[in-house]
C-alpha cells in the first residue's frame, strides 16, 4: 500500500510539473496562435514500461501476500528493503521527470521567444514600413493641399479677371451710351423744332437716367410750350440728381416766378447765387423778381451788380433801363435801352422797352417804329402788341388798337393790362357808336374784360 501511495504522489508530482505550464497565445499579424507542451515518444514508452512494472508488481505483491502468512517475517524484511529501494527509484524517476517536465516546456518557451522575438521584428519592420507610407501619405496629403490652395488661388484670380471684365463691359456700354447721349444733346441744342428737340433729349436721358442737364433742357423747351407743370417736374429731376446744379435752380426760379410763387422764386435764385456768386443771369433774373415784388431798390442793385459782373449784358441793360423807366428816370431809361439794343440787336424786349420810354418822352412816332420792330422780330412779344395798342390809342387809332389788345389776349388770355386796355378800347367805340344794338354789344364786351379784371386780381390777392 506504501508503495501505490508513492508512486501515486511521484506522477502526481510529474503531471504537475509536466502538464503545469499553460498555453501561451501568441498573436501574429492579428491572428491568434497557440503552442503547447507535446509528449514525446520516449516519455510515453517509459510511462508504459513503469505501467508494467507497476502491474508485475501488484502480482508480485498479491503473491507475496498470500506466503505472508508463512513467510511473515522473512517477507516483511525483504518487502521493506524492496520498498525502500523501489522507493528510491522511484524517487529518482520522479524528480527525473520533473526535471524532464520543466525543461520541456523551458525549451518550447526558449522556441516561443525566439519566434516572438522574429515576430516583433517583423512588426517592427512593418511599423517602419507604415511609417514610412505613413510619411509618403503626408506628403502626398500636403501637396494635394498645396495643389487645392493653389486651384482655389487660381479660381480666385479667375473670378477676379471676370469680375474686371464685367466691369470694364458695363463701363465700355456705359461709356458707349454716354457718347450717344452727348451726341442726342448736342443735336438737340441745335435742333429748331422744339417737339423733336424735346424728343432727342428723351433719347438721351433713355441711355443716361442722370443726365441732369438733358433734363433741365427739357423742362426749358415744355416751359416754352406753356407746359408749366412738366417743366417744373424736371427742374425737381434736375436738382435731385445734382443738388449743386446752379441752372436748375435759375430755371425753377423763372417758372415759381411765372406762377406767381414769388418766395419760392426768390429762395431758388438765392440758391443759385450762393453756389455761383458771379452768375450775372440769375442776379438779373432776381432784379426782374424783385421789380414784379415792387422792390425797385432791390432790383436795381441786382441789375447793376449783373452789368458789374457781365457789362455786355443786353438783357440786363435793357430791364435796368424798364426800371429807371418806371422810376422816372426816361433819359438813364433810354440809354440802357440804347445800349442793350447795341449789344443785341435782335433784342425784341429792348426795342419794345425803348418804344415804351419814347412814347413817355412824347415820341410817338418813333415808339411806334420800336414797337414794330420788337413785333417784326418776336410776333408773340404780347408786350409790344399790348403797348404798340396804347400807343395807336392814344394817337386816335381805336381799332387798331382794339386789333392789337386781342391779338395780346390771343397770346396770353389772363393779360390783366391787355383786357383792360380793351375794355376801354371798347367803350371808346361804344361812345362813338350810333346804332344802339352794337353800342349795347361793345358796352356788354367792354364789361366782361372789366370783370375779368377784377375777378383776376382778387385771386391774385389771394
Amino acid at each position: 500500500m506504501k508503495t501505490r501511495y508513492t508512486l501515486a504522489v511521484l506522477m502526481l508530482l510529474f503531471c504537475l510539473s509536466f502538464f503545469g505550464q499553460q498555453p501561451k497565445i501568441v498573436s501574429i499579424q492579428g491572428q491568434p496562435q497557440k503552442t503547447s507542451t507535446q509528449v514525446t515518444t520516449n516519455q510515453q514508452e517509459s510511462i508504459k514500461q513503469l505501467q508494467a512494472e507497476n502491474e508485475a508488481m501488484k502480482a508480485q505483491l498479491d503473491r507475496m501476500e498470500k506466503e505472508i502468512d508463512l513467510y511473515r517475517g522473512d517477507v516483511r524484511a525483504k518487502v521493506a528493503d524492496f520498498n525502500d529501494d523501489l522507493s528510491q527509484w522511484l524517487t529518482i524517476m520522479g524528480i527525473m521527470m520533473a526535471v524532464v517536465g520543466i525543461a520541456i516546456p523551458v525549451i518550447f518557451n526558449y522556441r516561443n521567444e525566439k519566434s516572438m522575438e522574429k515576430m516583433l521584428e517583423d512588426v517592427k519592420k512593418q511599423a517602419s514600413s507604415a511609417e514610412t507610407k505613413a510619411k509618403d501619405a503626408t506628403t502626398q496629403a500636403e501637396q494635394a493641399k498645396k495643389a487645392v490652395e493653389d486651384i482655389e488661388e487660381l479660381k480666385k484670380h479667375v473670378t477676379e479677371i471676370e469680375e474686371r471684365i464685367n466691369r470694364d463691359t458695363i463701363a465700355a456700354e456705359k461709356a458707349a451710351n454716354e457718347a450717344k447721349a452727348s451726341q442726342l444733346f448736342t443735336q438737340a441744342l441745335n435742333e429748331k423744332d422744339t417737339l423733336m428737340a424735346i424728343d432727342l433729349y428723351n433719347q438721351a436721358i433713355e441711355l443716361k437716367p442722370d443726365f441732369f442737364e438733358a433734363v433741365n433742357n427739357r423742362g426749358i423747351l415744355k416751359s416754352q410750350m406753356g407746359d408749366i407743370t412738366g417743366a417744373m417736374k424736371d427742374c425737381n429731376t434736375a436738382i435731385s440728381i445734382n443738388p449743386n446744379y446752379i441752372e436748375a435752380y435759375n430755371n425753377r426760379g423763372i417758372l415759381k416766378s411765372q406762377i406767381g410763387d414769388h418766395l419760392g422764386a426768390l429762395a431758388d435764385y438765392n440758391k443759385a447765387i450762393s453756389l455761383k456768386p458771379n452768375y450775372a443771369e440769375v442776379y438779373n433774373n432776381r432784379g426782374v423778381l424783385k421789380c414784379n415784388m415792387n422792390d425797385y431798390v432791390g432790383a436795381m442793385a441786382d441789375y447793376n451788380m449783373a452789368i458789374s459782373i457781365k457789362p455786355d449784358y443786353s438783357e440786363a441793360h435793357n430791364n435796368r433801363g424798364d426800371l429807371r423807366s418806371k422810376m422816372g428816370d426816361l433819359i438813364g431809361a433810354l440809354t440802357d435801352t440804347n445800349k442793350s439794343i447795341s449789344l443785341k440787336s435782335d433784342n425784341s424786349e429792348a426795342y419794345n422797352n425803348r418804344g415804351a420810354v419814347r412814347f413817355k418822352m412824347g415820341d410817338k412816332v418813333n415808339a411806334l417804329e420800336d414797337y414794330n420792330k420788337a413785333i417784326i422780330l418776336n410776333p408773340n412779344n404780347k408786350n409790344a402788341y399790348n403797348n404798340r395798342g396804347v400807343c395807336k390809342f392814344d394817337m386816335g387809332d381805336v381799332v387798331g388798337a382794339l386789333e392789337d389788345y386781342n391779338m395780346a389776349i390771343v397770346l396770353e388770355p389772363y393779360f390783366l393790362k391787355a383786357l383792360n386796355n380793351r375794355a376801354q378800347c371798347y367803350r371808346k367805340l361804344a361812345e362813338a357808336e350810333q346804332d344802339f344794338a352794337k353800342k349795347s354789344d361793345l358796352i356788354a364786351k367792354a364789361e366782361a374784360d372789366e370783370k375779368k379784371v377784377a375777378s383776376l386780381k382778387e385771386r391774385d390777392q389771394t
